[in-house]
């Protein structure tokens, strides 16, 4: 049997390394936990990345949508009128019939 003082050197060290353990497995506890927390959120991370290319290939089809109606009118020639004209009545206050028929009177027959 060893003596007393090694046995005594050997509890303390089998105590220590006891604690070492409970300490490892106490963060492997934190650890593994946060594991399955970073893996959750990367499985919400790619749900809402299927749910964005969704939305944003229904706003491209809506956008789409309003320019089904749109006529592009090309090939009329216009007259511009000077902004200052435009903002400016010509007789004190009630616009002159250039204004009120502008963009008929603009374009070049």
């Amino acid at each position: 049997m060893p003596p007393k003082a090694e046995y005594i050197e050997l509890k303390k060290s089998i105590d220590t390394l006891i604690e070492e353990v409970a300490t490892v497995k106490e963060q492997q506890k934190t650890i593994m936990a946060l594991v399955e927390q970073l893996d959750q959120m990367r499985a919400d991370n790619l749900e809402k990345d299927k749910k964005i290319a969704i939305l944003e290939n229904r706003v491209a089809d809506l956008e789409q949508y309003t320019r089904i109606n749109d006529v592009i009118i090309t090939g009329l020639s216009i007259n511009p009128r000077s902004y200052a004209r435009a903002v400016t009545p010509e007789n004190g206050g009630e616009p002159a019939e250039l204004d009120v028929t502008s963009t008929e009177r603009q374009v070049a027959l």
